[in-house]
């Protein structure tokens, strides 16, 4: 066996591979967390947005409802122009709720591919803190 591949453990290299796996492993610990972290402010940004949807779908329907008892109060029935009105007061408020729930997807999406790519890092640090702390007995 040549000697290159005779291990030579001084206290200095022990100690340095002990601080390289240390800091793979802290690394790694934390990455995961941050990323548990993100997914996890990414999903209740998705359900806030899915409440603030709700809310908008709840107060188009209320102001349709008012316009409709507006038209009927001064006389107006409730057909063509008036209908028309109501109608798009109601679409409106649908498509202010859908961009909402896409607005809350979205950032979730995001957290996701930010955690992911968080995890990616924590794993590549660890690779490399036990690569340098095997690498340091030789």
């Amino acid at each position: 066996m040549s000697d290159f591949f005779k291990p030579s453990v001084t206290f200095g290299g022990a100690i340095s591979a002990a601080g390289s796996l240390y800091g793979g492993v802290s690394s790694y610990r934390s990455s995961i967390s941050a990323a548990r972290d993100m997914r996890y402010q990414g999903a209740i940004a998705e359900g806030e947005s899915y409440r603030s949807a709700a809310i908008i779908r709840e107060e188009g329907r209320k102001f349709a409802a008012n316009q409709s008892l507006q038209y009927i109060g001064s006389g107006v029935q409730l057909m063509g122009s008036a209908l028309i009105t109501i109608a798009q007061t109601k679409k409106y408020a649908e498509t202010e709720a859908k961009a909402e729930e896409g607005r809350g997807r979205a950032v979730r999406y995001l957290s996701e591919s930010q955690a992911s790519i968080r995890e990616e890092e924590g794993r590549a640090a660890l690779v490399s803190g036990i690569l340098g702390g095997v690498g340091s007995f030789f």
